[in-house]
């Protein structure tokens, strides 16, 4: 099921949109985009490389936004007006000035900025001995395995106007992995996403991690529930899988109270999943404990989960207060 997690920081109540700008291009005549072209070469990179990743950043950004339920968000249109050094080094923060220009003096909007970015890739490869089938006989043959790790290195910048302040600056590494695999070594390497394809995914996923730290976000989570004990438990079990919660959850309160206590103890289990299916998780706490009480092992787990949830559900209602109706 899908559930509503709070962002890692908590921004101020009066922001109600976001607007993105990309910082990370150098300035002209001064040097660097040579010293890019040339760590480019060095490190075997495209002379591009993170110029067009770091545009996919933002954009993995902006789409992670755009599914919150407390933010707008938009692009910044003179975004290319803002230059920084193109390398991992960033500037001194913008002047207050620039950031009213690029908001058009909304301090209801804040601006976020990829101060820089830098993206490495390193490779690994082995041979392992897998089992295949060859005329009709199983035997040991070599195969290759190619590993091209991409780590992104971003610096982000959340400036508030209303307060003229820097409400989130952080650093940030987050890394993805592609492997291949083949009877040789080409083969193993042509099954790979080319680099700039790896690049590009690599910018995404980090624009979007942060996206996460700075708005809540749903996500998917997983949840176990009992399916057998007794023909009740069994036809709710069906229910459940087909979302009919409502008609389960009244099978289970009347299980909970069996004069079996392995079919109470796993309705009272189920009972607490249907409360949080509701968003009830203070109700839900209280059927889980009812379990555990009972000798459940797997609600003793779950119970751990559901007081997370309440003290994730505590800082939603505060990251939430500012949420226009």
């Amino acid at each position: 099921m899908q559930v509503l997690e709070p962002a890692d920081v908590t921004l101020p109540a009066h922001i109600q949109k976001f607007v993105l700008a990309d910082r990370t291009r150098p300035e002209k005549g001064n040097g660097q985009q040579a010293l890019n072209i040339l760590e480019g070469i060095l490190t075997g990179e495209g002379i591009f490389q993170d110029k067009w990743a770091s545009e996919d950043c933002l954009e993995g950004l902006r789409s992670k936004l755009t599914m919150t339920p407390r933010f707008t968000v938009t692009v910044a249109a003179i975004d290319t007006a803002l230059k920084g050094t193109g390398r991992r080094q960033t500037k001194p923060p913008l002047a207050w000035d620039v950031v009213s220009r690029m908001l058009g003096g909304d301090t209801t909007a804040a601006l976020v900025v990829l101060e820089a970015f830098d993206s490495n890739t390193s490779a690994t490869n082995e041979v392992v001995n897998v089992t295949k089938a060859v005329n009709g006989e199983n035997v040991q043959v070599p195969e290759y395995r190619t590993h091209r790790r991409v780590q992104v290195w971003t610096v982000w910048r959340t400036y508030d106007l209303k307060t003229k302040t820097i409400v989130d600056q952080y650093t940030q590494e987050s890394w993805q992995q592609f492997d291949g695999a083949g009877a040789t070594q080409a083969e193993a390497e042509s099954r790979l996403p080319n680099k700039s394809d790896m690049s590009s995914r690599a910018g995404v996923y980090a624009g979007q991690e942060y996206g996460h730290r700075i708005s809540p976000q749903y996500v998917w989570v997983s949840r176990e529930y009992y399916k057998k004990g007794n023909a009740e438990m069994k036809s709710a079990g069906k229910m459940a899988r087909y979302n009919n919660w409502k008609m389960a959850a009244e099978v289970w309160n009347k299980q909970s109270t069996s004069s079996d206590p392995k079919i109470a103890r796993r309705a009272s289990m189920n009972m607490a999943l249907a409360a949080e299916q509701t968003g009830d998780i203070d109700l839900a706490i209280q059927w889980c404990e009812r379990a555990v009480q009972m000798g459940d092992k797997k609600a003793m787990r779950y119970l751990q989960v559901l007081q997370m949830r309440k003290w994730q559900n505590e800082k939603l209602k505060e990251q939430m207060k500012g949420k226009q109706q």
